[in-house]
């Protein structure tokens, strides 16, 4: 199974075409193709390290359960002031490790700051 292309855009994950759009809440709930996974809060670093990406390994598991070949995720897919650059590393880790019926991820950067941030950690990821 190939990972999913990923890519990075400006804007909200509800703006783009995907089959499956993931939000962050603070607890689960479905409408229609609007999927809310519990988001982590971020708890410093010796807050628990299996937060984050299992709320990643959810989102991919509710695009695989509707057989979904695209999904859009917020930039952080968590709650709290998370540091960039753990979340980008802990998202294309899960995204491009988990088996799943996606073949395109859209990371919606709700700044351009964010975008760039984005844009540089996937140049940086050795292609898969």
């Amino acid at each position: 199974m190939r990972s999913p292309r990923i890519r990075v855009v400006l804007g909200r994950p509800e703006d783009t075409a995907a089959a499956v759009i993931i939000r962050a809440g603070s607890r689960p709930a479905e409408d229609g193709r609007v999927v809310t996974v519990v988001a982590p809060r971020w708890q410093g670093p010796s807050g628990p390290q299996h937060a984050l990406p299992e709320a990643y390994r959810h989102a991919v598991a509710a695009a695989n359960a509707r057989g979904a070949t695209s999904m859009a995720l917020p930039a952080i897919l968590a709650r709290g002031p998370w540091p960039l650059e753990e979340v980008t590393r802990v998202a294309l880790t899960v995204l491009k490790s988990t088996p799943t019926t996606v073949h395109e991820v859209t990371i919606a950067a709700s700044t351009p700051a964010m975008l760039e941030r984005w844009a540089e950690a996937l140049f940086r990821e050795p292609p898969t």
